[in-house]
């Protein structure tokens, strides 16, 4: 029960931590001048931000190949491994 806890805790720090970033980055887009016409532009980083913790399974920051796999099974669009990665690599990733 013990291991429980401290991997909640060190679960709930990691997500702290990477909400933390996030809200850092997105401060980057508010401050920039090149932004200031878009429209909506806290609500829509606000959608980013909770989607990209929703896909990145590892919680390091990163959306990964299983992550970026399990995004689109849930968009309705499933690829395999082979798909998947044939698409970054023409995406230039």
């Amino acid at each position: 029960r013990l291991a429980e806890v401290n991997g909640g805790k060190a679960f709930g720090l990691l997500k702290a931590r990477q909400e933390r970033r996030l809200a850092e980055i997105n401060r980057e887009f508010l401050c920039d001048q090149k932004y200031s016409d878009e429209e909506n532009l806290p609500e829509k980083l606000t959608a980013f931000k909770e989607k990209y913790m929703e896909f990145d399974l590892n919680n390091e920051g990163e959306i990964d190949l299983m992550s970026l796999k399990r995004m689109m099974e849930k968009l309705g669009v499933p690829k395999t491994h082979l798909e998947m990665k044939k698409m970054i690599s023409e995406g230039g990733y």
